[in-house]
């Protein structure tokens, strides 16, 4: 249970020994320590009892989007479908094991709260600590948690096998993106044709290589550590980059000075 910032630096320091197969660790925050880790795109499926869609289907409906979105953004996503459908053969194992289409596209609506099938993880364990302590403000908190990620240093998967995926940091995904060190894990499985799946379906597969750790944040010690965050410049604003994020950080330090 961490209550302070030099506590969770031992406690990191301490698991990247676990760790030091892996070629880098990433980070992720959640500010309730009860919950697990799922993508956007896997909780809003889970609303109409659905765990798992066709990549292709889920390409079909990012894409009609752009149309709608270009004339508002600064740049501009080409509309890919035609009326022979989406121009990725998602039937072929071998194409889509080697790269998914449009990870810029994704990546931009995810930080903009599109639910997508990527997972947020940070290469920064200061970052991750700022999400798992962003509630501290209301009346009602949790503990925090941060897991710890360990990709492997080659990428298993297989026909029918459950994997993760790592998309690496040198996609143009946003402000956002670059500001937030990301990095992000995707669920597949391949059946006949490539699908988004759970992540704990992927996670639960015996052929997944990646290592995880978990830390737990005290809800108590939420505020002042986010004092001390605020002291790194990582903050709504920073973390953000935009009006309502600058807005809010002023909040945040407002009610800080009174803790």
């Amino acid at each position: 249970m961490i209550k302070t910032v030099k506590e969770y630096v031992e406690e990191i320091s301490k698991y990247k020994e676990d760790l030091s197969e892996a070629p880098i660790t990433l980070f992720r925050g959640q500010t309730n320590s009860d919950w697990t880790i799922k993508s956007s795109l896997e909780r809003e499926l889970a609303r109409h009892g659905i765990e798992e869609i066709l990549c292709e289907k889920y390409y079909s409906i990012i894409d009609r989007y752009k149309p709608l979105m270009n004339p508002l953004i600064e740049k501009r996503y080409k509309r890919q479908m035609t009326s022979s459908g989406y121009p990725f053969n998602f039937k072929e194992y071998e194409k889509g094991s080697w790269e998914l289409p449009e990870m810029e596209y994704m990546g931009y609506i995810r930080h903009h709260g599109f639910p997508t099938p990527l997972i947020d993880f940070s290469r920064s364990c200061f970052i991750a600590l700022f999400f798992a302590c962003a509630d501290f403000n209301q009346d009602v908190k949790a503990d925090g948690k941060v897991f710890l990620c360990g990709p492997p240093r080659v990428w298993v998967g297989g026909n029918e096998i459950p994997a993760l995926r790592r998309i690496g940091r040198y996609v143009e995904a946003g402000k956002r993106h670059l500001a937030q060190q990301s990095e992000y894990l995707i669920p597949t499985v391949y059946n006949s044709e490539w699908k988004f799946i759970t992540f704990k379906k992927a996670t639960d597969n015996p052929t997944n290589n990646y290592m995880f750790r978990e830390i737990t944040i005290s809800k108590d010690a939420k505020a002042q550590l986010m004092k001390e965050l605020n002291n790194m410049n990582i903050n709504h604003y920073t973390m953000f980059l935009n009006e309502d994020a600058l807005i809010k950080s002023f909040h945040d330090d407002w009610a800080l000075e009174k803790r």
